[in-house]
Protein backbone atom coordinates (compact mmCIF):
# COMPACT_ATOMS: atom_id res chain seq x y z
CA UNK A 1 0.00 0.00 0.00
CA UNK A 2 1.31 3.43 -0.91
CA UNK A 3 1.10 6.18 1.67
CA UNK A 4 0.68 9.75 0.46
CA UNK A 5 1.71 12.51 2.85
CA UNK A 6 0.47 16.05 2.60
CA UNK A 7 3.16 18.68 2.56
CA UNK A 8 2.50 20.44 5.83
CA UNK A 9 5.28 23.01 5.72
CA UNK A 10 3.71 26.27 6.79
CA UNK A 11 4.08 29.28 4.57
CA UNK A 12 4.07 32.85 5.82
CA UNK A 13 0.56 33.29 4.38
CA UNK A 14 -2.74 33.25 6.24
CA UNK A 15 -6.37 33.08 5.11
CA UNK A 16 -7.77 36.55 4.49
CA UNK A 17 -11.05 35.64 6.22
CA UNK A 18 -10.21 33.51 9.28
CA UNK A 19 -6.44 34.18 9.64
CA UNK A 20 -5.71 30.44 9.59
CA UNK A 21 -2.04 29.74 8.77
CA UNK A 22 -1.73 28.16 5.31
CA UNK A 23 0.69 25.43 4.32
CA UNK A 24 2.68 25.56 1.11
CA UNK A 25 0.31 22.95 -0.34
CA UNK A 26 -2.75 25.03 0.67
CA UNK A 27 -1.33 28.03 -1.21
CA UNK A 28 -0.49 25.92 -4.28
CA UNK A 29 -3.97 24.34 -4.30
CA UNK A 30 -5.63 27.75 -3.99
CA UNK A 31 -3.65 29.14 -6.92
CA UNK A 32 -4.64 26.07 -8.94
CA UNK A 33 -8.39 26.63 -8.55
CA UNK A 34 -8.65 30.42 -8.15
CA UNK A 35 -9.14 32.97 -10.90
CA UNK A 36 -6.20 35.27 -11.61
CA UNK A 37 -8.12 38.20 -10.14
CA UNK A 38 -7.98 36.49 -6.70
CA UNK A 39 -4.25 35.83 -6.62
CA UNK A 40 -3.66 38.91 -4.45
CA UNK A 41 -5.64 37.36 -1.58
CA UNK A 42 -5.56 33.85 -0.14
CA UNK A 43 -8.37 31.74 1.27
CA UNK A 44 -8.24 28.48 3.20
CA UNK A 45 -10.27 25.67 1.66
CA UNK A 46 -13.26 26.13 3.98
CA UNK A 47 -13.47 29.92 3.52
CA UNK A 48 -12.94 29.60 -0.24
CA UNK A 49 -15.99 27.36 -0.58
CA UNK A 50 -18.04 29.65 1.66
CA UNK A 51 -17.02 33.06 0.29
CA UNK A 52 -16.34 32.43 -3.41
CA UNK A 53 -18.37 30.97 -6.27
CA UNK A 54 -17.38 28.70 -9.12
CA UNK A 55 -17.32 30.25 -12.57
CA UNK A 56 -20.82 29.94 -14.02
CA UNK A 57 -19.47 29.00 -17.48
CA UNK A 58 -16.71 26.44 -16.86
CA UNK A 59 -17.23 25.51 -13.18
CA UNK A 60 -13.45 25.10 -12.89
CA UNK A 61 -12.22 28.25 -11.16
CA UNK A 62 -13.34 30.04 -8.01
CA UNK A 63 -14.06 33.70 -8.56
CA UNK A 64 -15.58 36.60 -6.66
CA UNK A 65 -18.00 37.73 -9.37
CA UNK A 66 -19.10 34.43 -10.95
CA UNK A 67 -17.11 34.56 -14.20
CA UNK A 68 -13.40 33.69 -14.45
CA UNK A 69 -10.99 35.66 -16.61
CA UNK A 70 -10.73 32.99 -19.31
CA UNK A 71 -14.50 32.74 -19.76
CA UNK A 72 -14.89 36.51 -19.63
CA UNK A 73 -12.29 36.89 -22.39
CA UNK A 74 -14.01 34.20 -24.48
CA UNK A 75 -17.42 35.83 -23.92
CA UNK A 76 -16.02 39.25 -24.85
CA UNK A 77 -14.39 37.84 -27.99
CA UNK A 78 -17.72 36.33 -29.07
CA UNK A 79 -19.49 39.64 -28.50
CA UNK A 80 -17.05 41.61 -30.66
Amino acid sequence: MTRIERLSTLSSDVCCVCDRPLSVQDVDEFHGVADESLHGVLFCHACMEEELVLCRECSCRYTADGLCGECAAREYALAV
